[in-house]
């Protein structure tokens, strides 16, 4: 929600803006913390000082990032809220109302006489204080990086406190071959420092694991907040080039019929600084028992730096249902993410019959090459009784 708030004279009109109407911090233990984000901006290009002015039964409890700042169009200012109440509070709810103002936006009249205008917002703000612990948290934007041989391995993983008490959560990460197929490290590291209720922190962890060049699968989880997310990355051979790809999608047109010809397309985009060889593999199966139908195995692209490919295969189906495209591009001993894509088609299956009227022509021709040989040989035999 945003509010404005508009305010005009003699020297033009300047707007206050303001993105939300009032503050709630709910289910607040007795010394605890919560905080909260105001974003406050203005139309007028010129730099505006704000200020705050706050009262009520609440307003002991509540800090902020500064009480005065400037702001302009072009640079919002992101007024952080905080509430800390006492261990001895009382469980129930507290209020404060919090005013944004503004200094002088402008003077009218000459010489020392005049009138100035200012424009304010009042926020009101609910303290809502609970005796019950509530743990809760999100994990997200896991960036695992590339090393080199003999060097660290590092990776950053953000939380939000959703709950009501700190927390230092355990992160576990492991680490599995290329293939994906074998597990080769595991280890458990805490988050490195508490994080407060309502608060988003990031941190960037350092593991020492012994890994030859390569390229590596890292699934790092976080169970508290039931997070996992799933990365490759490489380890260089110092001063190594890494090849770097990217499987955008596979493209394939939604619906078809038992007969057609339907293009399979991988979409891949070379990432890396060199030329890089690309196939795609995988496999068709039917949505329903996931029976397999075809194995896919393309032909090789070449695919130059910075562009992108469309790797083509085709599938043919005789049966209609509902089909699962899922592969893989494997380029330059390296594999991408798996992809998948699905296909409805329509109509009767195509019978194994349908070769039978070749197979009658095909017997005739036979009957008719067999008829000459037969009647070849009995003129043959024929002359050579009349020498």
């Amino acid at each position: 929600m945003v509010a404005f708030c508009v305010v005009s004279s003699d020297v033009g009109a300047v707007a206050l803006g303001v993105n939300r109407a009032s503050l709630a911090f709910t289910d607040v233990l007795r010394g605890g913390y919560a905080e909260d984000v105001i974003t406050i901006t203005t139309d007028s290009e010129d730099p505006v000082q704000g200020e705050l002015l706050l009262e009520g039964e609440a307003a002991q409890w509540l800090s902020f990032s500064d009480r005065v700042f400037n702001f302009s169009r072009d640079n919002q200012y992101q007024l952080h809220v905080m509430v800390q109440p006492p261990v001895d509070t009382q469980v129930l709810d507290y209020y404060a109302n919090l005013t944004i103002i503004t200094s002088g936006l402008g003077r009218t009249g000459s010489g020392l006489m005049g009138t100035s205008t200012r424009a304010s917002f009042r926020v009101p703000i609910l303290v809502s204080m609970t005796g019950t612990e509530r743990l809760a948290c999100i994990g997200g934007g896991l960036t695992v990086l590339d090393t080199e041989e003999g060097r660290p391995l590092e990776f950053e993983v953000g939380i939000i406190n959703r709950g009501n008490v700190q927390i230092n959560p355990n992160i576990t990460i492991e680490v599995y071959d290329k293939l994906r197929s074998q597990l080769i490290e595991n280890l458990t590291v805490d988050f490195g420092r508490r994080i407060q209720p309502t608060r988003s922190e990031t941190t960037l962890k350092s593991v020492a694991f012994d890994l030859d060049a390569s390229q590596y699968w890292a699934m790092v989880k976080v169970p508290l907040c039931d997070y996992a997310d799933l990365q490759t990355f490489d380890v260089l051979a110092p001063g190594g080039i890494k090849d770097d790809g990217d499987f955008l999608r596979i493209d394939v047109q939604s619906w078809a019929n038992t007969g057609d010809i339907i293009p399979v397309k991988a979409i891949f985009r070379n990432k890396g600084e060199r030329g890089v060889r690309a196939v795609f593999k995988g496999t068709i199966v039917r949505a329903d028992d996931r029976q397999i139908v075809k194995v896919i195995d393309s032909d090789e692209y070449i695919v130059a730096p910075g562009t992108t490919a469309e790797i083509l295969t085709y599938f043919n189906p005789q049966v209609g249902g509902q089909y699962v495209v899922n592969g893989k591009v494997f380029y330059n001993n390296k594999l991408t993410v798996e992809r998948s894509a699905l296909i409805n088609v329509n109509g009767a299956p195509i019978d194994d019959d349908s070769s039978f009227p070749f197979l009658i022509v095909l017997i005739v021709i036979v009957i008719v090459i067999l008829t000459m040989l037969i009647l070849i040989k009995r003129k043959k035999r024929a002359l050579g009784q009349h020498r």
